[in-house]
């Protein structure tokens, strides 16, 4: 019986695993292969995807004012409504917070004191450790960023990913965009004075019902040295919601303030 020589072996196992690799090989990241207007199509097609949610998550504070680490349950209907419920060692229920389009409630049960606005009202702000608009909410809690996009923005790639700059008024917008999973990694809010006014970072993705989600989400703000940092440990998506989801109990001799 004829042998094959053993080296022949060798090398023929090689070719086989390694001989087509130059083939496979993905060129690399390059602005030419797309542009933003497709790049913003596929965030948006994936972020029409998530609706809604009911999670456990740990929340953490830090900032000069107060340091704090606690679980919460969060409900959340994108772009429409939030209930999250902080509580304190034990179980005990120390605060909750709801806001829609149309409202705003706190209520502290510490103080026994229930606080409500316009969602749209600067005092909102007083009850986050950063300064935060209605729509950040949303994505700081859901991890579905979208690109806000003006006339004279760029594409470039930094870290490969996609880097969109945004610049608006005297400010910069800045998306980081993962090229694979197409989401938002982080974004940067840099004031005229190239500081960084404010910072969102998505990590730890997961895919939840055929979509991309953070499971580490955090929020800084480098002038107020704060940062709330929201670690997911379990997530319903795409979950039936009802209005009584939404509600909490409040007593009935409780202090209502108005801001």
């Amino acid at each position: 019986m004829k042998r094959l020589a053993l080296p022949g072996v060798v090398i023929s196992l090689l070719l086989m695993m390694t001989g087509c690799s130059h083939f496979t090989k993905r060129a690399p990241l390059s602005v030419d292969r797309t542009t933003i207007a497709t790049i913003r199509y596929k965030l948006e097609q994936s972020g029409m995807q998530y609706r809604s949610m009911k999670a456990h998550a740990e929340i953490s504070v830090e900032s000069p004012q107060i340091n704090f680490s606690a679980t919460s349950k969060i409900v959340l209907k994108q772009n429409d409504s939030l209930l999250v419920q902080i509580k304190a060692p034990f179980g005990i229920g120390a605060a909750s917070i709801f806001v829609d389009k149309n409202q705003f409630l706190v209520y502290n049960s510490f103080e026994n004191s229930l606080y409500y606005g316009d969602p749209q009202s600067s005092t909102l702000k007083k009850f986050f450790p950063v300064d935060i608009k209605m729509e950040e909410i949303f994505y700081l809690f859901s991890g579905i960023h979208l690109l806000d996009l003006q006339e004279n923005d760029s594409l470039m790639i930094d870290n490969n990913q996609y880097l969109v700059v945004v610049p608006h008024k005297d400010q910069t917008q800045k998306y980081w965009i993962d090229p694979k999973k197409f989401v938002v990694t982080e974004f940067q809010l840099i004031g005229p004075r190239k500081e960084k006014l404010l910072g969102l970072e998505y990590k730890q993705f997961e895919k939840k019902n055929n979509i991309y989600l953070p499971k580490l989400i955090q929020i800084t703000q480098p002038r107020r040295k704060a940062r709330l940092t929201i670690l997911y440990s379990d997530r319903n998506v795409n979950c039936q919601l009802k209005e009584e989801d939404f509600r909490f109990k409040v007593p009935d001799h409780v202090d209502r303030i108005k801001l």
